[in-house]
């Protein structure tokens, strides 16, 4: 009797453990399911914008393109872009200056889905033409309305568009000297 009314015991505890597991199962498969229904509503808000930010910059178009959109998280993500009149081209065949715009749509077009307060630009011109760099610069200027940026660089058509500029020079024996100079009024 005692050992019947262990068993007993053990089989309700195998039953719970069972329910247990396939409800722990149910909730990780509706995890899997929403990760991968908010990953695409990302995915395709940024795409929107993307297409958007790089028709500005790059004069083209370009599309973000998962490598597996069923299984999304089993693949990469490419773009797909044609600047101006030259045809499709993937990421590595593109000009510094070509990539530097692709990025930067890229940047822009998660800031719009996701917006920061705060961006720190490097050089991001470097590689740029001039009527790049004066669409990237308006395209700074109109976002610096809702976020701030600070971008180093060398480029006039980026210095003319900011609010404020900090000169950094190296005078004698490695000495630097910084000066600052507040371009438009607030």
């Amino acid at each position: 009797d005692e050992v019947l009314e262990r068993q007993n015991g053990y089989r309700e505890k195998i039953l719970t453990l069972d329910n247990e597991k396939n409800e722990i199962k149910v909730r990780m498969n509706g995890y899997q399911t929403l990760k991968k229904d908010t990953f695409l509503e990302a995915y395709r808000a940024i795409n929107t914008n993307f297409k958007e930010v790089f028709a500005q910059l790059s004069e083209g178009e370009g599309t973000l393109v998962l490598e597996n959109e069923q299984d999304p998280f089993s693949g990469g993500l490419t773009f797909a872009a044609n600047i101006r009149d030259k045809k499709n081209q993937k990421l590595a065949a593109m000009s510094g200056g070509e990539k530097s715009l692709t990025a930067l749509a890229f940047v822009f077009a998660i800031q719009k889905y996701l917006p920061s307060p705060f961006y720190a630009f490097d050089e991001v011109d470097m590689h740029l033409d001039g009527p790049n760099v004066e669409r990237l610069s308006s395209i700074i200027t109109k976002q610096s309305k809702t976020a701030q940026f600070v971008v180093v660089s060398l480029r006039k058509p980026m210095l003319d568009n900011s609010d404020r500029m900090i000169g950094v020079t190296q005078k004698d024996k490695g000495v630097t000297k910084i000066s600052g100079v507040k371009l438009k009024d607030e």
